[in-house]
């Protein structure tokens, strides 16, 4: 196992916790909807943060499910936060702009975690190519770049 992937991939992790519980709680948003729906979906993406983190940490032992199921509800949850995010008005034109980049951000970022965790299953717990982390390793850091713009617009 490539360990761009151990590291690389555990420190973009760490990275979406602090953005997402970071900034959005202390943030003083102009869209109270938007704020609280994130405020609400932070402590599972935490959480899943957290479980890939630890999936990585056992993936070059061999154990491949544990990360493959993080990555599965990590997906899962950023997708639906995306949705709910989605169906809400902003109520000014910053709270539009910053809504717009935080769901490219979310899908950004969840389709990174996807091709990882499709990379994962193809490679049945071996070392996953350098070339597919660096893609998704890319395509997470425009996604949290995004994200945490959207962010910013919101305090």
């Amino acid at each position: 196992m490539p360990s761009a992937i151990g590291r690389g991939w555990v420190l973009s992790g760490i990275a979406l916790c602090a953005v997402l519980a970071g900034p959005v709680a202390i943030a003083q948003a102009s869209d109270n909807t938007m704020r609280a729906t994130l405020n609400h979906y932070a402590p599972k993406i935490v959480k899943d943060e957290n479980a890939v983190r630890t999936g990585l940490i056992g993936y070059p032992q061999g154990k491949v499910k544990p990360l493959v199921r993080a990555l599965n509800h990590e997906v899962g949850d950023l997708r639906a936060l995306k949705r709910k995010l989605a169906q809400e008005q902003a109520s000014s034109a910053r709270g539009t702009k910053a809504k717009r980049l935080i769901i490219k951000g979310l899908g950004l970022i969840a389709n990174a975690y996807g091709a990882l965790r499709r990379d994962i299953q193809a490679a049945h717990g071996g070392a996953v190519p350098r070339s597919k982390v660096a893609a998704a390793v890319r395509t997470d850091k425009k996604g949290r770049a995004k994200l945490l713009a959207g962010l910013k617009l919101l305090r």
